[in-house]
């Protein structure tokens, strides 16, 4: 009966003792003046996530029948955006290397700007994209919890228009593909949880669109902006932490 009350004495001592010891460790750097140091995110392995943001842009026409105050016009048109990304970085001290897959539904929508004489906007001249997706490599650069980048890479777009030289209505639905750029900022604020806002600028190559009456051409050039704001998870099984 003394010798088991005896070790439960003695076990108690050293979890009080072991207790103390990693308090003080805790402790200690409050009472020098501050916070214990933030752990520093490791940015390396998978990630997912899901975005949100804002897009904008225009579309340049050209056609030769135009007279010449009016040619170029210009379609402009912005709206909502919503999708997810994955992607994989590599961090080798603070230098992050990635690669990145995106896509988003969009309601971009607008419609020609300026009357030609023969096209305007009050023909119903709408215009706009359904959706979005890039391929992107990532260079960035980590400072604690902070990652700043730079992408670039491939861009798809889904592009709707509805033209019309009057009485007959063309169609343009089109799968666009072009090069896309951008810069990002990046924050850790939980162990495998990010949160990040980005800017894209996407361009797609001149196109063309044949009218059904007046048997004309017109090249269209398209230049699209993108603002994301968005969440990731890492899934490079630390934790997400390092010391």
């Amino acid at each position: 009966m003394h010798a088991h009350r005896k070790i439960s004495a003695t076990r108690r001592l050293r979890f009080a003792t072991a207790l103390a010891a990693a308090s003080g460790a805790f402790v200690s750097p409050v009472l020098a003046g501050g916070p214990p140091p933030a752990p520093v995110a490791s940015w390396s392995g998978f990630y997912a996530g899901v975005h949100g943001g804002w897009g904008w842009g225009k579309t340049e026409f050209r056609d030769p029948i135009n007279i010449n105050a009016f040619n170029p016009f210009f379609a402009y048109y912005s709206g909502p955006l919503a999708g997810g990304q994955f992607g994989y970085n590599w961090q080798q001290g603070s230098y992050v290397f990635g690669a990145e897959v995106d896509g988003s539904w969009s309601f971009t929508r607008g419609n020609t700007s300026s009357s030609t004489g023969v096209i305007s906007s009050s023909t119903n001249n709408n215009v706009g994209y359904t959706g979005f997706a890039t391929a992107t490599g990532r260079l960035g650069y980590a400072s604690g919890q902070w990652l700043g980048y730079a992408k670039g890479g491939a861009a798809w777009g889904h592009m709707e228009l509805t033209a019309r030289y009057t009485p007959d209505v063309t169609a343009y639905d089109r799968n666009l593909f072009g090069a896309v750029g951008g810069v990002g900022l990046e924050v850790a604020f939980l162990r495998n949880v990010s949160a990040k806002v980005e800017y894209n600028v996407i361009w797609f190559p001149t196109d063309h669109l044949t009218y059904l009456n007046y048997n004309t051409t017109t090249d269209l050039a398209h230049l699209v902006q993108l603002v994301k704001a968005g969440i990731n998870v890492r899934f490079n099984g630390d934790g997400g932490l390092t010391r």
